[in-house]
C-alpha cells in the first residue's frame, strides 16, 4: 500500500475531483432558467415588432393626404411616436434583443429627423422689435380678460388677433383697459358661436377683405386681410380659423387650408405678411406643411420645439398639440412664446418681429 492509499489521498490523476463537471439534470433549477429564457426570446422579439410596425404605422401618416378622421386625428400623434420608439429602443437594449433593435433604432432616427427642425432655432433674439403679434382663441368669449390683458401689457402686443370673440368678451376687455390701450380694431364679434374674430391694434389698420364670405374663405368663420402700418412700415395680416376637423366636418376642414394657402400664394415674396390664428392643423398633417411652406412658424423659428396650444381649459386630455399659430414672411423672427389663459381652450401664441430695413 502506497504512502497516499494509506493517508486516504487519491493517487495522481484517479481521483473524483478532477472528472469534468456534469451537465445539470433536466429538473436542475439552472436548466429550467435557461429554457424559459430561450423561450420567451423569440416572443419577446414578436411583441417588439408588433410595438415597432404600430408606431411606425401611425408616424408614417403624416405623409398621407386625406380626410378620412381617423387619420386626421391619429396624424397629431407626431411627438408620442417619437417618445414610444424611444422608449422601445430601450427596452430592446435592456433586453439584449440585439437584432430587432436595429429596425427600432432606424425608425427612431428618421422620427428624430421629422422633429429636429422644431428644435433649431434660427431666430434673431439680437434684433430690434418693431412689431408684437398676439393671436388669443378665447372659446367663443369666455377667456379671462385680466389675464389676457395682463399678458398683452407685459408682452407688449401691438396686434391683437381674437378668434371666436364675442361683444361680451369686448366689453370685458374694456373694462381692462384695452380700449385705451388699443386704439384701433376691424371685425365682427359673435355671441354665441364661434365664427368671430377681432383684430385690435395699437397701430392704424385698413381693410382690404372682411372675410366674410364663406364661398372664398370655406369657413363660417371671419378671417379678416387687414394692412397694419407699422412706423417701420405696412404689414399684412391675415387672420385664420378654418373649420375644426370633427367627425363628417374634415372635407370643409381641408377645403379651409386649401384656401389659406391659395390666399398665400397670390403674393410676392417682397411683401412682409403675417398669417395668424386658430388653424386647427399641425405638422402633422400635410395641409398644414403645404401652406406653411415658405413662411416662418414663429415658434418653430424660435427653436421651441413640442409646442402644446390644445387643449387646455373644458378638457381632460393634457394639451399636446400646436394648432394655433405665427406664420409670417419677409419679417425676422426675434422671439416667440405661448401663454395659458384661464377659462379659454387653446394657449394664445405671441411673436416679436423686426421688419425689413429700408
Amino acid at each position: 500500500m502506497s504512502v497516499q492509499e494509506a493517508a486516504g489521498t487519491p493517487a495522481a490523476g484517479g481521483g473524483p475531483d478532477d472528472e469534468p463537471d456534469a451537465e445539470p439534470a433536466a429538473g436542475h433549477p439552472a436548466t429550467r432558467r435557461s429554457a424559459s429564457r430561450h423561450g420567451r426570446g423569440p416572443w419577446i422579439d414578436v411583441l417588439i415588432v408588433v410595438v415597432l410596425v404600430v408606431l411606425a404605422s401611425v408616424g408614417a401618416l403624416r405623409w398621407l393626404d386625406t380626410t378620412a378622421y381617423l387619420v386626421v386625428v391619429l396624424q397629431t400623434a407626431g411627438p408620442f411616436v417619437l417618445i414610444g420608439l424611444g422608449l422601445l429602443l430601450v427596452a430592446t437594449l435592456v433586453l439584449r434583443r440585439w437584432v430587432v433593435a436595429i429596425p427600432v433604432a432606424v425608425a427612431l432616427a428618421v422620427a428624430v429627423a421629422v422633429a429636429a427642425p422644431a428644435f433649431r432655432a434660427s431666430s434673431s433674439p439680437k434684433a430690434d422689435v418693431d412689431l408684437t403679434v398676439m393671436s388669443a382663441n378665447v372659446w367663443i368669449g369666455s377667456a379671462n380678460a385680466g389675464q389676457l390683458m395682463e399678458a398683452v401689457r407685459y408682452h407688449s402686443v401691438d396686434v391683437l388677433v381674437l378668434v371666436e370673440a364675442t361683444p361680451a368678451l369686448l366689453q370685458r376687455l374694456d373694462a381692462e383697459g384695452a380700449g385705451d390701450y388699443f386704439t384701433k380694431r376691424e371685425g365682427v364679434a359673435r355671441s354665441g358661436t364661434s365664427s368671430g374674430t377681432m383684430v385690435l391694434s395699437r397701430y392704424p389698420l385698413s381693410v382690404r377683405s372682411a372675410g366674410t364670405d364663406p364661398a372664398v374663405e370655406r369657413t363660417q368663420s371671419i378671417q379678416p386681410e387687414v394692412d397694419v402700418t407699422t412706423p417701420k412700415g405696412k404689414v399684412r395680416l391675415k387672420v385664420a380659423h378654418p373649420t375644426a376637423p370633427l367627425r363628417g366636418d374634415t372635407v370643409e376642414w381641408r377645403g379651409g387650408l386649401r384656401a389659406l394657402q391659395s390666399w398665400k400664394e397670390r403674393f410676392d415674396g417682397d411683401e412682409p405678411l403675417v398669417m395668424a390664428g386658430d388653424f386647427n392643423a399641425s405638422y402633422g398633417h400635410p395641409g398644414m406643411r403645404d401652406l406653411a411652406g415658405g413662411l416662418d412658424d414663429a415658434q418653430r423659428t424660435d427653436g421651441q420645439g413640442w409646442v402644446r396650444t390644445w387643449p387646455f381649459a373644458g378638457n381632460r386630455l393634457p394639451a399636446f398639440v400646436q394648432l394655433d399659430h405665427l406664420l409670417s414672411r419677409g419679417l425676422t423672427v426675434v422671439s416667440a412664446g405661448q401663454v395659458a389663459v384661464n377659462r379659454a381652450d387653446h394657449a394664445a401664441v405671441w411673436a416679436s418681429y423686426a421688419l425689413p430695413k429700408s
